[in-house]
């Protein structure tokens, strides 16, 4: 399986080579290894190559390091949870996540656009109920409760919706190689008359 493992490790990263035009020695030189390195982990011959070896090609062929580790053989906590998480992952690492983030972004934008139409939907449905009965008030008509629970039906099903919250199932799983967790300290608190943040040490 390791075996397997590292012939497919060793040609992804050929043909990455090969489709960007440079050779094995100039490969080496950006990726800061040897010649003879690389020629083993393209032929299947390295068992685990040197995860900054692996960094190095991600970075020159723009390959996802992730990938790399996957393919060499490397656990989830060596890939995840290993020392220097952060110099672990490549470029198109970064720029994949980045993706990911911006997507669930506009999709979120799209459903709260959709939710904002449906309020205004609702809000002109019940206007109408309102304006019906205070014309009949007016006019001293009566409306059946029979008519205003069929329009409270039809809103009822419109409201449901917006009542949800966000599927959280469509979050981005976050990387925490990625973007690490930042702690972020601060002696600020919320002045609520003036709606102003002060520092408190000041």
């Amino acid at each position: 399986m390791l075996k397997k493992n590292t012939t497919e490790l060793g040609k992804t990263i050929s043909e990455a080579r090969e489709k960007l035009g440079i050779s094995q020695r100039e490969l080496a030189r950006k990726a800061n290894m040897d010649c003879a390195e690389v020629s083993r982990i393209e032929a299947g011959k390295r068992l685990k190559p040197n995860v900054l070896y692996l960094k190095g090609i991600a970075e020159t062929l723009g390959l996802s390091l992730v990938k790399l580790m996957e393919l060499a053989g490397y656990n989830d906590i060596d890939i995840n949870w290993g020392q220097d998480l952060i110099n672990k992952r490549s470029t198109t690492d970064y720029q994949e996540q980045i993706k990911s983030y911006e997507q669930f972004y506009f999709e979120v934008l799209e459903e709260l656009e959709t939710r904002r139409k449906t309020d205004f939907a609702i809000k002109g449905g019940i206007a109408d109920l309102i304006d019906k009965l205070e014309l009949a008030k007016i006019e001293k008509k009566e409306i059946s409760n029979d008519e205003i629970l069929d329009r409270l039906k039809e809103l009822i099903p419109m409201i449901r919706p917006n009542l949800e919250k966000l599927d959280k199932s469509k979050y981005p799983k976050l990387d925490m190689g990625v973007f690490p967790k930042m702690e972020i300290k601060s002696t600020a608190k919320l002045n609520t008359i003036t709606g102003k943040f002060i520092d408190e040490e000041k």
